[in-house]
């Protein structure tokens, strides 16, 4: 939870002093001024900024922001009434608004402390962390001590959490994307796989061998992907031996045979293979080419 600097009114000295004019000026009264920090203001400019800060801590806020804008039409560049307004529309939820009232008042006064605390909280909830730690620094370089500094630093640490807790989140986040992307690709792949089934039952061999290269270019590195090709093709090369196609016959085997090499098929689909071409071959009269064939084959067996 962040800790709000506003939560802790930060005081301003105000001094009521008469200013007399000379002793020649003719039928003239004292001027009644009084002072706001270092600020001098007439009485009942002063009685506005008085006003406003009952009001405020009234939580009377609507009322408060009338009484200091009354205070700013006569005094636009005090930094003590720009400051307080800030806080008033703080109060509010008014953050955007509040952070410009603080670079008035920083750019007014840029010894004051609460200008800078002020324009750290309202970057601070508008998520503006690099310019609220810069605003924060600032405030603690004029004043380093005190209730107000604690809470600040309070804050600087609040905020460091926050973004380990958020980078850790969006490292999470990240995983968790890759890893539906993974799983998404992977069901698209199969779905193409189950598409090149269905159309090898209704006979169209070729485009379903299409939709298997579609789902080995979508899924290479998928063991069932691999295992669902191959089958397929297995299936393709039967169907071609049957109406007499060896060529293309022969074609599907060696393509089935070069998937197999780069792993991760089932023996049983292994041996399917090698055993139909193997007998394509021989029925050929290439028993040379048939023979690794049938070593392999039988390797395959001793292993299993």
């Amino acid at each position: 939870m962040q800790k709000k600097i506003s939560t802790r009114i930060i005081p301003l000295v105000i001094l009521l002093t008469l200013l007399q004019l000379p002793l020649g000026a003719k039928q003239k009264q004292p001027t009644r001024m009084m002072k706001i920090g270092d600020e001098v203001v007439s009485i009942d400019a002063g009685e506005a900024f008085f006003k406003a800060q009952e009001n405020l801590t009234n939580r009377q806020f609507d009322q408060a922001a009338e009484k200091i804008k009354q205070f700013l039409a006569s005094y636009p560049n005090s930094s003590a009434g720009r400051y307080k307004y800030g806080f008033i529309l703080l109060q509010q939820g008014k953050d955007t608004e509040a952070l410009e009232q603080a670079k008035l008042c920083t750019k007014l006064k840029p010894t004051f402390f609460g200008g800078w605390a002020l324009m750290g909280e309202a970057c601070m909830n508008l998520k503006l962390e690099d310019q609220a730690k810069e605003a924060y620094q600032k405030a603690l370089a004029i004043q380093p001590t005190g209730e107000n500094a604690d809470i600040i630093r309070e804050n600087l640490a609040d905020m460091s959490k926050q973004q380990e807790v958020s980078a850790t989140t969006a490292v999470q986040e990240k995983q968790v994307t890759a890893q539906n992307q993974v799983i998404t690709t992977l069901n698209n792949a199969l779905a193409l796989c189950d598409r090149a089934n269905q159309l090898g039952k209704q006979g169209q061999y070729e485009q379903g061998r299409q939709a298997c290269h579609d789902a080995l270019k979508a899924a290479p590195d998928s063991t069932q992907v691999k295992e669902n090709v191959v089958i397929y093709l297995n299936n393709y090369a039967a169907n071609c031996v049957q109406n007499q196609n060896l060529k293309q016959a022969e074609e599907l085997m060696k393509e089935s045979l070069s998937l197999q090499a780069k792993g991760g098929i089932s023996l049983q689909s292994q041996k399917t293979t090698l055993k139909n071409y193997s007998t394509l071959l021989k029925f050929l009269g290439r028993n040379d080419e048939a023979k690794p064939l049938d070593e392999k084959l039988s390797s395959i067996g001793t292993s299993n």
